[in-house]
């Protein structure tokens, strides 16, 4: 691990982060949710990311400073990113759903009005004065390093201080995503909540029926 530098991510690595950002919602699957619920093609959907992370709205997922990123000679090879929730007064939810008003066209939400009911089963709520684990990928050139695991220890550590009272993470994932699972599961994390869908419509527009809440106290 000593070949790789650890280091907050700058405004010059957001093509690796709208990458980050689009291959963690598919996971590793070709369903790209903000294509599939909003009506955009993946090239928009890069383009909007790219507009949205110079925006730089802090404490949310689609903030370049809520991730970290290791490189190599130079190269950028994994990142993740990780925030307090509803530091500052203000809901990541709310802060991200500002950032999509203010770019995406107005046909985008009515088609995503039109296929909440379908999609709502497996949304999980985040919980206020925790921290958050968002976004990571790692490139396939630079896996097998344990990259991830190193990004999420360097953020919870340096976001916990931050935080009052008890030091909870918190990460959700869809539960087709095995790699993820593992690294959380090494990192200590356990399963808290599981939210599942019957309805098949879901697998238009989302990777998976089924989520889960994973959970992780500081001693």
């Amino acid at each position: 691990m000593n070949e790789f530098v650890i280091r907050k991510a700058t405004t010059k690595d957001i093509p690796f982060l709208v990458h980050t950002i689009i291959e963690a919602e598919k996971s590793g699957t070709e369903i790209l949710s903000y294509s599939t619920v909003f009506g955009l093609t993946e090239l928009e959907v890069k383009n909007y990311l790219k507009q949205m992370l110079a925006e730089e709205v802090e404490n949310s997922e689609l903030s370049v400073s809520s991730f970290l990123v290791a490189e190599k000679d130079g190269v950028v090879a994994a990142a993740l990113s990780a925030w307090i929730e509803g530091f500052g007064g203000m809901s990541s939810s709310m802060l991200k759903g500002n950032l999509l008003k203010y770019f995406l066209p107005k046909q985008c939400f009515e088609r995503a009005a039109k296929i909440n009911n379908v999609i709502r089963d497996v949304h999980i709520e985040y919980i206020p004065n925790s921290i958050q684990i968002g976004a990571g990928y790692v490139a396939k050139e630079f896996r097998r390093n344990r990259l991830l695991g190193v990004l999420n220890k360097e953020l919870i550590e340096s976001l916990a201080n931050t935080i009052n009272g008890e030091k909870v993470i918190y990460a959700q994932i869809f539960t087709l995503n095995l790699p993820s699972m593992k690294t959380y599961e090494k990192a200590g994390f356990d399963i808290i909540l599981t939210k599942k869908s019957n309805n098949e419509e879901i697998l238009k527009y989302l990777p998976s029926n089924e989520k889960i809440l994973l959970k992780k106290v500081l001693e």
